[in-house]
């Protein structure tokens, strides 16, 4: 299960301490850090191994990250964005999510922020997300041919795509061998359900994956209508993804 990580997009209400001790609990070893929204939101300009620490206490590794986002004030949050990749470094992250406010902004400020952390020992990634300024297949495209660097990898965000449509197959067809890392949540519609009772064909996913020799890792996602039941819910995705995974 080396290749499992967990969102606390599951559980933002919890603070780091409390997340990382939960997850840990119901069999996680692996976990993908915020560093806004959520509670156990990480702090890019403390100290990493102090994080590190944190984590490790709780048999668990931070293997992926969001960065700061990239916004109007573009100088001061691509300056941000690139501390924060060294701050991810320092964490032993293996991924860290690029974002921007928009895809002019994605456009204009990849190179640089690929350019600035290429010595890195990270994989920074694209993600698509319903309601944000990659949520189409045309957005994405839009934004992977503006950018037009190879370096720059791709996230299969499997939920969000089926919010607006799209099936993770046609995700696929679109990012191919630019993706690094895979978000799976299983949903009727655009609502999460628990993983097995919902309208993505997962086990699908997995096969197709393993064939095409994927290698990253898969976050778990749980944002359920029932939301005192995530963890349960959690615990119940690591048994349906063993044998898959």
């Amino acid at each position: 299960m080396d290749c499992i990580a967990v969102s606390p997009c599951s559980n933002p209400e919890l603070s780091l301490e409390e997340v990382l001790a939960a997850y840990s609990g119901i069999g996680f070893t692996q976990f993908e850090a915020f560093t806004s929204w959520v509670k156990s939101a990480l702090d890019w300009t403390a100290d990493a191994q102090m994080y590190r620490r944190i984590a490790e206490s709780h048999g668990i590794r931070i293997t992926s990250m969001h960065l700061p986002p990239i916004t109007e004030d573009a100088d001061a949050a691509l300056e941000h964005a690139i501390a924060a990749a060294r701050f991810a470094e320092q964490l032993g992250v293996e991924v860290v999510l690029f974002k921007a406010a928009s895809r002019p902004l994605y456009i204009r400020t990849a190179r640089a922020f690929l350019d600035a952390t290429e010595e890195l020992n990270i994989t920074p990634v694209l993600q698509n997300h319903a309601g944000s300024p990659i949520a189409t297949l045309g957005d994405y495209r839009e934004v992977i041919e503006g950018i037009g660097d190879s370096r720059m990898k791709t996230l299969l965000e499997v939920g969000h795509f089926h919010s607006v449509g799209v099936s993770w197959r046609q995700g696929y067809e679109l990012l191919g061998d630019s993706i690094a890392l895979v978000h799976i949540k299983d949903q009727l519609g655009s609502q999460s359900v628990p993983f097995g009772t919902g309208e993505i064909d997962l086990e699908g996913l997995f096969a197709h994956l393993k064939q095409e020799g994927y290698r990253g890792k898969f976050v778990v996602e749980m944002e359920v209508a029932d939301k005192i039941n995530t963890l349960e819910y959690l615990e119940s995705a690591l048994r349906y993804l063993k044998p898959w995974l």
